[in-house]
């Protein structure tokens, strides 16, 4: 049995946040089949109100949204009460953006494109499935 899924009928639930779909989907797929319920969104608009996204283990958001970016998002996601892990992901990361995304609260910063094992080592360390 995977780790991620180690209590019967419960999978740990992780926010992806990206608004390419075809990222989003990739991700979600390789997410999906390491035993995590996954919960993929186009936008991150409305999420700190959504009581079953609150209760998501971690988030993995895309820096550049349309509506935003995702360290607006984690903002809104931490003022409503989230405390969930948060991992950044981009294609357009650079020192200043990483530094202020981590002073923002995220846990992690990879930059894309994202293969499959560097992404779940890393949410496995940061949701403690390691």
């Amino acid at each position: 049995m995977n780790q991620s899924s180690s209590a019967p009928g419960h999978r740990k639930r992780i926010l992806l946040v990206e608004d390419d779909a075809a990222v989003r989907r990739s991700l979600q797929l390789v997410l999906a089949g390491d035993g995590y319920e996954v919960r993929a969104y186009g936008a991150g608009q409305g999420l700190a109100k959504d009581t079953e996204a609150m209760q998501a283990a971690c988030i993995i958001a895309d820096l550049m949204l349309q509506e935003s970016d995702a360290i607006d998002l984690l903002g809104q996601m931490r003022r409503a009460g989230w405390k969930g892990s948060a991992l950044l992901i981009s294609g357009h990361l650079d020192d200043q953006w990483r530094s202020q995304a981590l002073n923002a609260g995220f846990d992690a910063v990879l930059e894309k494109p994202i293969s499959g094992a560097p992404l779940l080592k890393e949410v496995r360390r940061l949701i403690g499935t390691a």
